[in-house]
């Protein structure tokens, strides 16, 4: 009987191994699952404290983008004798836009900016206007040299922003609808271009969310004959409240457009035809490339 009850005992040994280790998966599962329910009420705090903040804050994101203008009227302050990286570089390079900062560059006349306006609080935010900030203007510094850059190729747009066109010459400049490039006169005569109506005569809804929407808008500057460094702010109505929120214009939230000068004390221009050909850039004397540029503006 000693070897029988030998024999069950060795029986039962893996048996209590067996509960032991059921029991230590077992108690493995249960502090994993509320770790993992601990995390999930964790990222929902942090979701909501997120969504907290957000609704407490600025009723829209903006970010600046490029738009579908290609600029082809740029000034730098000081007379140029010498090229230097600028003699060969490719428009659109590291190499050229190096040239251009150092040389403090401007666009004349006239420059586009894109910026994507997205919401921020849930529901439906409404885009009401926009205006310029803090616009300060004065004749023109911008006659030292100008430089036409050489002609690229259109990657062609997907998606039509909204082209809206602020005329910085008028005391306080309003947000016009953009009819583009009057492209059927003369090359001698003035460059026009055509703008009319209220560009916010209607709000423009957004709607909020995790699947938020998003609206670009090609915002135009007309300067005249003078410098002007200013911002832009845009009128959103979110909920209850209504306030004006300032928008990024390419690096910061401040741009600046040259004034138009009657005469340059150097010019640059491409050699090259097409984006296809070999760039080479050269340095002429006194005159102006630049067609005289004008605004035509309907009823507001």
């Amino acid at each position: 009987m000693a070897v029988v009850g030998g024999l069950s005992a060795l029986v039962a040994v893996p048996g209590v191994i067996f509960g032991l280790w059921y029991q230590d998966r077992s108690t493995k599962a249960g502090e994993d699952s509320a770790k993992i329910a601990r995390e999930a009420e964790d990222r929902e705090k942090g979701e909501a404290a997120e969504d907290k903040k957000k609704e407490a804050g600025p009723p829209i994101a903006s970010v600046a983008g490029a738009p579908a203008f290609y600029g082809a009227r740029f000034a730098f302050p000081g007379r140029t004798t010498d090229l230097a990286d600028g003699k060969s570089a490719v428009y659109g390079t590291d190499a050229y836009a190096k040239w251009f900062a150092k040389n403090r560059v401007a666009p004349v006349g006239v420059e586009a900016t894109r910026i994507t306006l997205s919401p921020l609080h849930e529901g439906t935010v409404v885009v009401q206007n926009m205006r310029i900030a803090d616009l300060k203007c004065q004749p023109t510094r911008y006659a030292g040299t100008a430089v036409v850059p050489p002609p690229i190729g259109d990657g062609g747009e997907e998606i039509e922003p909204t082209e809206v066109v602020f005329d910085l010459t008028e005391l306080v400049p309003r947000p016009r609808r953009n009819e583009g490039k009057d492209d059927s006169g003369s090359a001698t005569k003035a460059e026009v271009w055509r703008a009319k109506g209220n560009a916010f005569s209607k709000g423009i809804y957004l709607d909020g969310g995790k699947q938020a929407d998003s609206r670009s808008f090609d915002l135009y500057f007309f300067t005249g004959t003078n410098d002007c460094e200013f911002g832009v702010e845009v009128n959103i109505t979110s909920g209850t409240s209504d306030g004006w929120y300032p928008v990024k214009l390419g690096d910061g939230y401040k741009t600046k457009v040259a004034g138009q000068a009657q005469r340059y004390e150097s010019v640059v221009l491409p050699t090259n035809n097409g984006p296809a050909d070999p760039v080479q850039n050269e340095l002429h004397g006194p005159g102006n490339p630049f067609q005289p540029l004008k605004l035509e503006k309907g009823p507001f």
